[in-house]
């Protein structure tokens, strides 16, 4: 087995640090609220007119308008009147007018319109009372949030336990001034926990209009048609005839665009996330997804025996790190060469890495352990789908299998010849 040595790796390969990067402000995942309410079409007003809204006689006592008491869930105060809905085109119908345009107003400003175009066609005298108007129901959305809460600890094994990887889903009915990425995250559970990623995934399903719906999801599903060049500066053939450049010039394929959006959670420090209202504001019917960590571990192999393990979701593991995980079975299984365990052989320090590029191709990364315990540069950082497989060097093998040799059957000729 052959592989690149780590010193003369290109920083392509080196692999990201998670350590340094820093959680995203939530402030930036909510949506401003403005100072007033302002209407739209989907809310309900609370609308009471003396002697109009309910009709009565001038000359008899008007009745009592009624008081509507909100849920427990909604913030709003109690109000008073009957339910007036705001309609299609923002507008509302009520008693002897014609329909009036509210859409973009404040409750005040709803008040002043409705009172002059009582005034202005005579319905009520200036000495009347005012109409009284507030809201009954907000508008709201239906938001499904749909998240892999899973248990994927470590066993001693070395194998991940898994459940059966089903999502937690869940469907909130969010006021609108609070339909936001934020607001959506604390009533599923909170931001995303150790086992998730780092990253909140929206898709815009109310943007697919029904005419488009498959040619989108084609899109989504398509894989990428160009590849951009990228210079590294160091030229790797595969065995198959690919250069490093060409393998690092691909990528995953996944388009994004107003129907996707992707909003990470850390950031490298110094670095904000340009983040637009649109991106973090949820419209009736988006879907926000959290997704799994399932697939970020590192196998092992060799000497070390075969394992998967979960790699750290905010801090960095290195291979040495990575050897004290996986390697709690190691000394019962280093034994090679013909040496029986416990003898006091060499210890394996010849490292591979198998690497996995954006191109599905693979890179082997050779690490002398030896030298990576006193060289900082050469211990370098383990990313997701790693495979590490410990091995001997050459010497290491030969004395290990000297030293199996001499106490099987040296001592033994020994005391045959006594």
């Amino acid at each position: 087995m052959t592989g690149t040595p780590v010193t003369q790796l290109p920083k392509e390969l080196l692999g990201a640090s998670r350590s340094d990067l820093v959680p995203v402000p939530v402030v930036l995942l909510a949506r401003k609220r403005p100072e007033e309410y302002v209407i739209q079409q989907g809310d309900i007003l609370a609308v009471y007119i003396r002697g109009i809204l309910p009709y009565s006689d001038p000359a008899a006592v008007p009745p009592a308008p009624p008081v509507n008491f909100n849920t427990s869930t909604s913030e709003l105060p109690p109000s008073i009147g009957f339910p007036i809905p705001v309609q299609d085109l923002g507008v509302i119908n009520l008693p002897l007018l014609p329909p009036i345009e509210v859409a973009g107003l404040t409750l005040e400003q709803i008040r002043e319109k409705v009172l002059a175009a009582y005034l202005e066609r005579e319905i009520i005298r200036p000495t009347d009372e005012v109409p009284i108007i507030s809201i009954m129901k907000e508008r709201r959305n239906d938001i499904l949030v749909l998240r892999s809460e899973t248990n994927m600890s470590s066993t001693s094994t070395g194998v991940s336990a898994r459940s059966d990887q089903s999502s937690a889903a869940y469907t909130l009915d969010l006021p609108f001034y609070k339909s936001d990425v934020l607001n959506a995250l604390t009533e599923s559970g909170g931001l995303p926990g150790i086992n998730e990623k780092n990253e909140v995934v929206v898709y815009r399903t109310s943007r697919i209009s029904a005419e488009n719906r498959q040619a989108i999801i084609a899109k989504l599903m398509s894989p990428a048609s160009s590849c951009s060049p990228v210079m590294t500066g160091y030229d790797v053939a595969t065995s198959t005839g690919i250069t490093f450049d060409d393998c690092m010039a691909c990528s995953d394929g996944m388009v994004e665009d107003s129907i996707v959006t992707r909003i990470p959670l850390r950031m490298p420090p110094g670095q904000i996330p340009e983040l637009s209202s649109a991106d973090i504001e949820l419209e009736d019917g988006d879907i926000v997804m959290v997704e799994s960590r399932e697939t970020e571990m590192f196998y092992t192999g060799g000497l070390l025996g075969g394992g998967q393990y979960l790699i750290p979701r905010d801090y960095d593991l290195d291979v040495l790190g990575a050897l004290a995980i996986a390697g709690q079975g190691l000394a019962s299984q280093s034994a090679g060469g013909g040496m029986r365990s416990g003898l006091g052989g060499p210890s394996p320090s010849l490292l591979f890495i198998i690497r996995k590029m954006p191109c599905g191709r693979t890179f082997n990364i050779m690490v002398d352990l030896q030298q990576a315990m006193n060289d900082s540069t050469q211990n370098i950082l383990v990313q997701p789908g790693d495979t590490l497989i410990l091995r001997y060097k050459a010497h290491e093998e030969l004395t290990n299998f000297s030293i199996g040799t001499f106490f099987t059957y040296g001592i033994r000729q020994l005391f045959q010849n006594n």
